[in-house]
């Protein structure tokens, strides 16, 4: 060794000696660590033994517990993925069995709708105030009572214990601890003051009912769905033991002869069962009456108001085709309407007829939607004939103009030259097929200013008008004065002319008031009219009340007010 290597051994050998030390310790742990995986499963199942398992289920829970929660939150598709072969059949089960019996309930309930049972159940519901469905329920899903345990309430020890006869009996003193265990921790952790009692619970298939007593308890195991009756029953019964137990001396023991006599008499399950079935006959024995009366007489009084609604919705509709029918210048093809709602007619009209709009609307009640599809003819009606030929001939007020089976006759007195143009031009008017001018004359000029004026006041008289404040009450007597006198002045006139002078009087009203009130308003203001005119002299063949029904050949006045016009139809009569 030379004196280098003497000179570090001096001086680090110490060092040097720890560090190789060290340097053993690291490469036997790395070799230890390269071989935990493969001892790692034996020291697991070595800490199972015993009382390392606890230990060892001790330990491993806070790592394991955050390890599944980070991995949750990093890794959740693979978790998911994982325990999607678990999980998804749990989960469809158990929505097909919810929608199952969902369905059939369901089912039970759509199907017993439209039945006795129904409707039956439908009065039970509004005669009870309970909700339809459960009433469904009550009647459709069927609960049985498969087990009752009388419990001690001190100590929790079974007094009684029955169960149904194709049952296998339960472990009573199990089912005892089990409930007094679960009540102590309702009262004692769960309830604020202390007061609060397990009332209900579910066990497997049973919902099970506990009804408290001072000094003993019924615990009742159910299937299905109990009605409310069944509860009532039992607290009943439960109450009745009380009553035969009230001797405070008296020990509670399952086989003391009074407990054992009381409990056979109110807690036998076919007695139980018989009461229900008794308190449901008797029910139905003795139901309410008034509630299905004062159903049919509803089901009465909505029949007899639709079948009125009916019988004057068809009237009306028979009157608006008897009055289309009768219209002059329309022909109609079809009609069609929706009770209350609309009518919608179809045909052909003249241009020279008045359209049906107006008196259709007067028939109608209100809010009826009216609808028109007409299209343009020639209509061969006298009437319309006559508007026709009024229109293209333009006969002056003294000339009266009459269509009779398509015969067109012409009367009065007439300028010559209008004479001539007339007689020609009269032929030509579509559905005239003869002409009849023996009537028409030529005036003289030596009456012309008779004939200007006569013209003149007859063109002015539909323009006046006598107008009332309300029904009949005039508002101004001034207006009625000077209708009497224009009229009075035609009269005499006509005398001159000798030209027959008729009367038609007109009741008009303005927009407010029901299509019946206005038709009899507008009938009485010109019947009012006619009597003031026969007081002022006039002759009562020579005037005529308009009825109070729109006329389509004159124009509707909006306005409370009663108006005289020539009477056209009676002249041309004469």
């Amino acid at each position: 060794m030379d004196e280098h290597e003497r000179l570090k051994q001096l001086l680090l050998g110490e060092e040097l000696a720890e560090l190789q030390a060290q340097q053993r310790r690291v490469a036997a742990l790395e070799t230890g660590a390269a071989a935990l995986p493969a001892q790692l499963p034996e020291l697991l199942q070595q800490g199972q033994r015993g009382e390392g398992r606890a230990r060892l289920a001790q330990a491993l829970a806070v790592p394991v517990a955050d390890a599944l929660g980070t991995a949750v939150q990093q890794q959740r598709q693979s978790i998911v993925d994982a325990l999607f072969p678990v999980i998804g059949p749990a989960i469809r089960k158990a929505i097909a069995e919810s929608l199952r019996d969902f369905t059939d309930t369901f089912n039970r309930a759509l199907e017993s709708s439209f039945t006795l049972h129904g409707l039956r159940w439908r009065l039970e519901s509004w005669r009870t105030g309970l909700p339809y469905a459960e009433v469904v329920l009550r009647h459709t899903l069927r609960f049985r009572l498969d087990h009752l345990f009388l419990i001690e309430r001190d100590s929790g020890l079974v007094l009684m214990r029955e169960s149904a006869a194709d049952l296998a009996e339960l472990d009573a003193d199990a089912i005892a601890g089990m409930l007094t265990a679960i009540g102590d921790f309702v009262r004692d952790s769960v309830s604020a003051d202390g007061d609060s009692t397990l009332d209900s619970a579910s066990v497997g298939e049973h919902l099970v009912w506990v009804l408290q007593g001072p000094r003993a308890n019924l615990a009742a195991f159910l299937r299905g769905v109990p009605p409310p009756v069944l509860r009532n029953e039992l607290r009943r019964r439960l109450e009745l033991i009380h009553a035969e137990l009230e001797d405070p001396q008296l020990a509670l023991q399952a086989d003391a002869p009074q407990v054992a006599a009381a409990v056979q008499r109110n807690l036998r399950l076919d007695h139980i069962e018989a009461s229900l079935r008794a308190e449901a006959v008797q029910q139905r024995a003795s139901p309410r009456r008034w509630p299905l009366l004062l159903v049919l007489l509803a089901a009465w009084a909505a029949l007899a108001w639709w079948g009125w609604g009916e019988w004057q919705w068809r009237a009306r509709m028979g009157e608006a085709e008897r009055l289309l029918q009768a219209w002059p210048g329309l022909h109609v093809d079809g009609i069609a309407h929706e009770r209350g709602k609309r009518l919608r007619v179809r045909g052909l009209i003249d241009a020279d007829a008045q359209p049906p709009r107006a008196a259709l609307e007067a028939l109608l009640p209100d809010g009826v939607a009216l609808e028109l599809d007409l299209r343009g003819y020639v209509s061969g009606d006298d009437a319309v004939v006559l508007q026709r030929a009024r229109r293209q001939l333009q006969p002056p007020p003294t000339v009266r103009l009459k269509v009779q089976s398509g015969q067109l006759q012409l009367h009065g007195d007439a300028p010559a030259d209008w004479v001539g143009q007339a007689v020609r031009q009269a032929g030509w008017i579509a559905g005239v097929q003869r002409v009849d001018a023996a009537g028409l004359r030529a005036q003289d000029d030596a009456q012309a200013p008779l004939r200007a004026e006569w013209d003149q006041l007859l063109a002015a008289l539909p323009q006046q008008r006598v107008h009332f404040v309300r029904d009949l009450e005039l508002r101004d007597a001034e207006e009625l004065r000077a209708l009497l006198a224009t009229a009075a002045r035609l009269r005499e006139l006509g005398t001159a002319l000798h030209r027959p002078l008729h009367l038609l009087c007109r009741g008009h009203n303005d927009e407010p008031g029901s299509n019946a009130t206005n038709l009899d308003l507008r009938a009485r203001r010109a019947r009012w009219l006619c009597e003031e005119l026969a007081r002022a002299g006039f002759a009562a063949d020579t005037l005529r009340a308009a009825p109070g029904a729109p006329d389509p050949n004159l124009p509707t006045i909006d306005a409370r007010a009663a108006t005289l016009r020539p009477d056209t139809a009676a002249a041309e009569e004469e």
